[in-house]
């Protein structure tokens, strides 16, 4: 069969399609009548075959794209599951995730060396000469400077206020994982910006508080919230660096195939990040400035630390053997 006659015959069903799956995501799946679910779901199984014979007959032609994306668009209606909403989040937010971020994790520790090679230079830079300091973080240094001179923190004053402190404090650390996402459209190239200044703001902020001895009031403070606020930058950075990747990369694929792909995974690591940083920003305003021991509040950083990774390494879901395997048969 011609390529356009091959369209030409099919092109009507197509069309029927569209119509339905454009209804059904504006109106909702329960608005369709009877005939119409019915219809959708006979339509989108021919279009699977459709898809099939052009991938064939027809390879690397446009409709073969056009196909896979109305398919795309129609098989979140053709297979959702009504009622099981709740779970479907509950399995996301337990399994979902944490397979995700496992998946990303090559780009996740990309922005963790980046972030970590701009902490350590500026850090030795700073010990070697505390002068540096007005260079890498010009402006700030010196008011910082201001405090630590008077052997003092800054931290305490700007979270005495602590509701109004927690919400700044997440708002601005959505923005800063926001920023580092959505650098990705720019080849990534803003997302490693990100990454190195801020690493170049802890680095230089570290030695300079070293220098002054309030290491151990700074880093009691840091901690409790650090350790979940800071896996979560960097889990917005390799977001960012995915989308980079895609746009300069797409490999075989084009790239308006390969970036949506992309960024579906990178949306779904934001995603997860958004509760993160609600949690780092209520420890920061409410716990990091209090006057808990500071062995107390090491600990937090450490076991939230500990939680974290734990669920995002090891939550998996649990595979249940069948009941009869072929072993167990041949011992009947």
């Amino acid at each position: 069969m011609q390529r356009d006659d091959y369209v030409r015959s099919r092109t009507e069903r197509w069309e029927r399609l569209e119509t339905l799956v454009k209804k059904a995501r504006k109106r909702g799946l329960r608005r369709l009548t009877g005939t119409e679910v019915l219809e959708l779901a006979e339509l989108y199984r021919l279009a699977t075959s459709d898809l099939a014979i052009a991938r064939r007959d027809f390879p690397g032609d446009r409709v073969s794209a056009y196909l896979n994306g109305l398919l795309g668009r129609a098989h979140p209606h053709v297979y959702q599951e009504s009622g099981k909403d709740f779970r479907r989040v509950a399995r996301f937010v337990v399994y979902g995730y944490p397979a995700t971020w496992r998946a990303s994790s090559r780009y996740i520790g990309l922005a963790f060396g980046l972030f970590l090679a701009a902490a350590i230079v500026s850090a030795a830079l700073v010990s070697w000469r505390q002068s540096m300091a007005d260079i890498l973080m010009p402006g700030d240094a010196q008011r910082l400077r201001g405090y630590m001179e008077q052997h003092q923190l800054w931290m305490q004053g700007a979270t005495s206020n602590h509701p109004w402190a927690a919400n700044f404090i997440m708002l601005n650390n959505i923005q800063v994982a926001f920023v580092a996402f959505a650098g990705g459209i720019l080849f990534g190239l803003l997302t490693v910006y990100e990454m190195v200044q801020n690493g170049i703001m802890l680095g230089t902020t570290g030695a300079m508080i070293a220098h002054y001895g309030l290491s151990s009031p700074f880093w009691s403070f840091v901690l409790p919230h650090g350790v979940i606020e800071l896996s979560v930058i960097f889990t917005a950075g390799g977001a960012g660096l995915i989308l980079g990747d895609a746009i300069l990369r797409p490999g075989q694929r084009r790239r308006q195939d390969a970036i949506p792909d992309a960024a579906r995974i990178a949306v779904r690591l934001l995603v997860g990040c958004v509760p993160l940083l609600m949690i780092a920003g209520t420890i920061e305003g409410f716990y990091s400035p209090s006057n808990a021991p500071d062995a107390a509040k090491f600990a937090v950083g450490i076991t939230s630390g500990v939680v974290l990774y734990t669920y995002l390494l090891c939550s998996r879901p649990r595979v249940r053997p069948e009941r009869y395997t072929f072993t167990a048969a041949l011992s009947l």
